[in-house]
């Protein structure tokens, strides 16, 4: 997997001045726009990306997304959904980012428009990941973000977003 990333535009995002662990891998490849009509051309979408930008295996990498479980999925009452999985695969997090033309449903229950899918290797320790997750979803949730990312009209654009006070 690092050979291949050494070769593409990779970005490491920092969450913490002081803890770098508190950070994730984004190319302007893992964030895309999509027509996707179900939550699970979601995850087959988040998959592909997955494997070409980060090296991951598809089609294990697939079936640990339909195999997740609920408390992985996390709906923002935005229309963003945020997706956090633990991948043994990888050896860094890694952030994939969808902005869909129509909202899919998932669980006959939330609509989302915006996915960010957040892969953290299963070695992580639990408060790393768990204030990755809070910094993330703190970020997400403020006023204007969802407006904001709408508009964004590159990877860059959004990535700032999420590291910017707005």
């Amino acid at each position: 997997m690092k050979s291949d990333l050494l070769r593409k535009e990779i970005n490491n995002i920092k969450l913490s001045r002081t803890n770098p662990e508190l950070s994730f891998l984004a190319s302007k490849k893992s964030f895309s726009d999509r027509n996707l009509s179900s939550f699970k051309d979601v995850i087959m979408e988040i998959s592909n990306i997955g494997k070409k930008e980060f090296g991951i295996k598809s089609e294990s990498f697939y079936k640990s997304l339909i195999k997740s479980d609920e408390n992985e999925f996390i709906s923002l009452d935005n229309g963003i959904f945020l997706i956090n999985s633990l991948y043994e695969q990888i050896k860094e997090n890694c952030l994939i980012f969808l902005r869909l033309k129509k909202p899919v449903v998932y669980n006959n229950d939330y609509s989302m428009d915006i996915i960010f899918a957040l892969i953290t290797p299963k070695n992580i320790k639990t408060s790393n990941k768990l204030q990755i997750l809070s910094k993330l979803t703190r970020m997400l949730k403020k006023p204007n973000t969802r407006k904001k990312i709408k508009g964004a009209e590159k990877a860059e654009d959004v990535l700032a977003l999420l590291l910017v006070p707005s």
